[in-house]
């Protein structure tokens, strides 16, 4: 009698494990966070996503438990940059200075003041790998790499031959695999390599926000979310979601933030 309950139990455990997967597989992905006023989102490799709500950013596990606090002192936060999660990017639009935070959104060193630094109009940046920030410069019409020490300041482009007269500025960039990418005036992305030659324009109409993961460009137009396959540009784009008001990308999530809630699913 004994060893038949004992077998019974072992059989059970195989269809237990499996229950216990499913329910934390569920809860990682289609979860959902009340957050109103989001200014800024972003991702990182690790799942971690990074919600700004004006001057105050908060850091959620991968779960969307809460991990951490930050409130900026130079207003509004523009844009995270959450590439590398050992160095946050802040850009903070209005007081033209960029501020760095570890992985615990503590502060590392003294916010960067862009004009110090030439740039005296930037209207976008992100972090480069090779340890320094692009920048894209509204008044210079240029693209601008700047290492940390403050004192190598390289024009990399000259942005306005791509933008035909438009006097709407850069709204976003992100660095991937060594080339920089650029939302030109809402209706370009333009592809730069790290020495500023042009590698490809392609045309996308109202976009609003963009990320690029691996052979993908995950954008916004419309309200509605998009993925596009790179080397099949001439491929009709997915639709992923629509109503989107925010989004961000990381690995094998998506964060999509609409109506006052985040809520994180799997990338498709």
């Amino acid at each position: 009698m004994n060893n038949k309950l004992h077998a019974m139990r072992r059989a059970k455990r195989p269809a237990v494990f499996l229950v216990a997967t499913f329910l934390l597989l569920q809860s990682a992905l289609g979860q959902t966070l009340k957050v109103g006023g989001v200014t800024a989102l972003s991702a990182d490799r690790q799942g971690c996503c990074y919600v700004a709500t004006g001057s105050g950013v908060a850091m959620y596990s991968a779960q969307l438990e809460l991990l951490a606090r930050y409130t900026c002192s130079f207003g509004k936060v523009e844009s995270i940059d959450a590439s590398d999660p050992f160095k946050i990017f802040l850009f903070c639009k209005d007081f033209l200075r960029v501020l760095l935070l570890d992985n615990k959104l503590s502060a590392l060193g003294n916010p960067i003041f862009l004009p110090d630094a030439g740039a005296l109009r930037p209207t976008a940046v992100c972090r480069s790998s090779g340890n320094g920030i692009w920048i894209a410069d509204d008044y210079r019409k240029q693209l601008l790499y700047l290492d940390f020490t403050l004192n190598a300041t390289r024009e990399v482009a000259s942005l306005d031959a791509y933008m035909a007269g438009d006097t709407q500025p850069v709204s976003g960039m992100a660095e991937r695999e060594g080339n920089v990418f650029l939302n030109l005036s809402g209706k370009n992305i333009a592809v730069f390599d790290k020495f500023g030659a042009l590698l490809h324009l392609f045309s996308v109409p109202n976009i609003s926000w963009f990320d690029v993961q691996g052979s993908k460009l995950y954008y916004l137009s419309g309200g509605s979310l998009y993925a596009q396959n790179i080397p099949a540009w001439s491929d009709a784009p997915t639709l992923v979601a629509a109503g989107v008001e925010r989004c961000a990308v990381a690995g094998s999530a998506i964060y999509i933030y609409s109506n006052g809630k985040l809520t994180k699913e799997p990338a498709r």
